[in-house]
Order: structure tokens, then sequence, then C-alpha cells
């Protein structure tokens, strides 16, 4: 049996005094790295730092014959025919750039491109692109590709779509894209693999596409990698994305001619520690079983979802999006009466790490009319103990916000001005203060007229909107957001200035503010960041 306690022990993040008790659940953002992967990094630099097809010494010498070890891995890793198949790329974004920007020429007025609602946005922003220069046109098919047959015609020349979810842990069915490929032949096929490598094998060499496209980091590998393959005859047809470097064959003064193989697709100089890592990644999944791996992480998926459906069970207010039928191990859940930005932000302070936001997948969250999900993603180290504290921390928001935060029965409105800062001074852990900001943030009233482009504060982990007035010299400021969270730090902020001159909001100490009050500790940058940008935002005002 698959063991993933030996397996998580080769990734030295958890080692780490401050990662021991973390629970990671957002694989699907990024997995981990195992010492080999990171070893290599330095191995690399230490040892064998040169540039790849360029001079002609040892070391040149030595990062070419690794850049072609790792092209023939990736080639065998995903059953390749050949490793000049193999492009190297930054990872699947600029792959799927590479792929778009390369039929450019060779679309028409007319012809269709079909994508799935369920696409990551570099799955569909480039070929908007292509169709605008083109005037070719996209065609969405079914979140679960149900009805792609249907859509195809003489006009489609292109099939472009995920081969597993981000969003929702769905995986593709080819057995319609086989048929697909049999009857029309000449469509191209466009596989974005970048959640499937890690918990599926890859055989491209008996599946319906022509080009399939990867992230290294998305299966333990290396940041600022990924892989391209693309059928050669169609490799040597496509216009490159990058010039110079060497891709090119041959430079005259008004024109050149470039590489035939997969070089041609690589100018600039390679990523080549990254590439050293990626090698040493593969190395890494010669080593395991696929096949157990595959079966464990089917059991912890059915557990996974065994969890949450109890847990929707009990709190109807919390529903899954999606489920667990054909899925690599992503959860998402959504909530028409809770913030998921607030439910984040809460595991987050127990030291579970998951995903919030709509998951660069927002035509799919609009088409299902969800604004904010939480994505809860596996991987072979994560455990059944991990989904216990993950799912029973969920829970413990969920039974502590339980019960609405009512009005004063006497007030007809609450604003800012009712709040007093000096209550969090008393609460001595964090889960108080956590439960004190979120009761604020829910007492202050929704205000939807506030929400306009002009009012909307960049850089908030959640949407907020802040708008002001100034009133014989004094200032005051109404605040709305879906997160109660973000509303109450907002409050936190706002109660201080709301009624003051300009003088005294530009004296305030904001920083010995939330020393004060015992919040730096749990303000991580990304919420910094957003209580700067509420801040900028005041300072804005007063400075009218």
């Amino acid at each position: 049996m698959f063991d993933p306690i030996y397996f998580k022990s080769q990734f030295p993040l958890f080692d780490h005094s401050e990662n021991q008790s973390l629970v990671y659940l957002d694989n699907a953002a990024t997995t981990q790295k195992p010492q080999c992967v990171i070893d290599a990094i330095v191995d690399f630099y230490t040892k064998a730092n040169g540039n790849a097809n360029r001079s002609s010494h040892r070391l040149a010498r030595v990062a070419t014959n690794l850049l072609e070890k790792a092209r023939l891995q990736a080639a065998e890793f995903i059953g390749a025919e050949s490793k000049n198949t193999i492009v190297f790329t930054s990872g699947a974004t600029e792959s799927l750039n590479i792929i778009a920007n390369g039929f450019r020429d060779k679309l028409s007025s007319g012809d269709e491109i079909i994508l799935s609602l369920v696409e990551h946005h570099a799955n569909i922003v480039p070929w908007q692109e292509v169709c605008h220069s083109s005037n070719a046109k996209l065609v969405f098919a079914e979140i679960n590709l149900n009805n792609v047959k249907s859509l195809v015609n003489k006009k489609t020349k292109i099939i472009s779509v995920t081969a597993a979810s981000n969003a929702l842990g769905l995986v593709t069915d080819l057995n319609s894209l086989r048929e697909i490929k049999k009857q029309y032949p000449d469509i191209i096929i466009v596989l974005d693999g970048s959640q499937l490598v890690a918990h599926k094998p890859v055989d491209i060499k008996s599946w319906p596409c022509d080009f399939f496209v990867c992230s290294a980091h998305k299966f333990y590998g290396p940041t600022g990698v990924g892989l391209l393959y693309g059928r050669e005859s169609l490799l040597s047809c496509l216009l490159p994305l990058k010039f110079g470097g060497e891709m090119i064959d041959n430079v005259e003064l008004h024109k050149s001619y470039y590489v035939t193989g997969p070089e041609r697709f690589e100018g600039g100089t390679s990523p080549l520690s990254a590439i050293a890592a990626l090698s040493a990644c593969f190395d890494f999944w010669s080593k395991q079983d696929r096949a157990q791996m595959v079966q464990y992480e089917n059991l912890l998926t059915g557990y996974l979802y065994e969890k949450i459906n109890k847990l929707c069970d009990k709190y109807p207010e919390i529903y899954l999006v999606g489920d667990k039928k054909s899925n690599i191990g992503i959860a998402t859940l959504a909530s028409n009466q809770y913030s998921m930005a607030d439910i984040g932000f809460w595991l987050d302070e127990e030291n579970i790490a998951v995903r919030v936001g709509n998951h660069c997948a927002q035509p799919l969250f609009r088409s299902l009319n969800v604004r904010s999900v939480l994505r809860i993603s596996l991987a072979a180290y994560n455990t059944r103990e991990d989904i216990d504290k993950c799912v029973s921390s969920f829970e413990g928001f969920l039974r502590e916000n339980s019960q609405p935060y009512l009005l004063p029965k006497e007030k007809g409105y609450f604003d800012v001005s009712l709040l007093d800062y000096r209550e969090l001074y008393g609460l001595n852990n964090w889960q108080h203060r956590y439960k004190k900001i979120m009761q604020w943030g829910s007492l202050l009233p929704s205000r939807p007229r506030l929400r306009s482009e002009e009012n909307l504060v960049v850089g908030c982990e959640s949407f907020l909107w802040l708008s002001g007035e100034k009133k014989e010299g004094k200032y005051y400021f109404w605040v709305d957001s879906d997160s109660a969270v973000v509303k109450g730090l907002a409050a936190v902020i706002l109660c201080r200035v709301f009624g003051e001159k300009k003088e005294t909001i530009l004296a305030i100490d904001f920083q010995q503010y939330f020393l004060d009050l015992g919040l730096e500790k749990h303000l991580s940058q990304s919420r910094v960041n957003g209580v700067n940008a509420i801040l900028k935002s005041v300072f804005d005002y007063a400075e009218r």
C-alpha cells in the first residue's frame, strides 16, 4: 500500500518548526517540492552552471546534456513519441499562448474554436485575442463537455479544453474527443493537463490530442518551467512567440530563418536551474508506484467528499459545487450566507491552507451564479487526519457564526460611529478578536449604491468599496464588502477616523494602533496589503 507519511517525509517544507502543524490543502495552486528537486537547483549552480547550446567548454556541454536529458525524460513521462515533441516553456500559460499565437495566421473569418465553460483564464484569453485579430469565433461547450460533439462542424478548426478542471477537479472524458478526431482528423485538439499530471499517468501516444501543456510546479517540480508537447509536423509550422537566441537558424539584415525543432520556441536563455530541478523531479516520479498513488488519492478523495457531504447536511447554508465522480481530489464549496473569504481567514488562523476566490475561472462560476468559492485540493502527502482537521475547523467557524448578529433594537441604522475600538483591547485571543471583527463587519449594513468601480479599493483579498465625504471640516466614511472580516477590518480603521478632522486623521499612528490591539500577528501579508489599501483611501480623502 502507498505510504503517505513516508512520501511526505521527502518534502522538507513540512519539517520546519513553523510548518509541522500545517495542513496544506492548496495543491491545485502549487505542490510542495521534494528535497531532491531543491538539491538539484543548488547542485546546478555550484557544480555545472553554464549556458546550454552556446559555448564549447565543459560547463556548457554539461548544461546542454542536462537540457537534452530533461527533454527526453519529459517525453517519457507523458508518453510522447520523441523528445523532439517537447518544448520547455515558463509554464502552461506560456505554452497555451505559444499555441494560440501560432494559429493566429492560420484562421479566417467564420472559423470556430471550441472551449469549455470550465477553462482556466489562461485557456480563454489567448484564444480571445486570436479571434479578435482573425475574426474567428469562440464556441463554448458545457462544463462536462457532454455537448461538445454537437458543436463540431466543418467550421471547427480547434478544440482547446482542460484535461482536469482546476476549479472543480472534473476529469475530461477523452472518448468524445476520440470520436471527434476520428470523424474530423484535421481538427486541432489541445489539452491543458496542468491539474491532471500529478494525479493520473499521461500517455500522449494513445490520446486524441495534437498539443498538451502542463506546469512543473503542479506535479512537485520547480516553478518557472513547463512543458509544451506538440506533434512534430505541427510544431514545425507554427510561428514562434519569442524571437532571438538559439531559435535562430540564420539571420540576414532584413530576414531571418528559424530552426524546426523544439528550440524554435525557446528563444532566450533557458531556465537551466529549473530544468535541472525538473530532471530531478522526473527521477523522483520514476521511483513512485503510480498505480498505488492513484488508488490512495481516489480513496482520499472519497473520504474528503464523505466528510464534506456530512458537513453540508448539517449546515445546509454551505453546499458543494461539483462532485467526486471522475475527480482528481478537489472539493469546491460555496455559500449564499457566508463569505468564503471569511472562512478562508478562519482556516488560515488554524494553520490550514486552502484557496478562496474564483480560481481564474470567472466564466464558470458566473454561469453557476456563484461569486466566490473555497477550494480544498489534495496531494499524495495529504492524509485523512488533514481532512478531519480541515472539516473540524470549518465546522468551528459555522458553529461560532451560526446566529446572525442583530442590530440594537433602539437603532434603525448602524455605522462605524457606533463602534468602539477599545472593545478589542480586552479580548485575549485571536478567536475572540476575529469574532468581534466579524461581528462588526456583519453589523454594518449592505450599501449597494457604494458598489461602483470608482469606490473599489484595489488590493484587498475580497471586494471592498469605500466612500467618504467632508462636512464642516470633518470626514465621514462608508464601506461595503461581501466579506464580514474585510468589512470588519475596515471598520477597525474607520471607527478611528469617522467624524474627525484632517489633522486628527493624519496624526494617528495606525501601526502602533494595530500593535496595541494585538492584531498585527494575525494579519497575513495579503491582509496587510488590504489594510494599507484602506488606509491609503482614507488618507487620500483627507488630503482632498
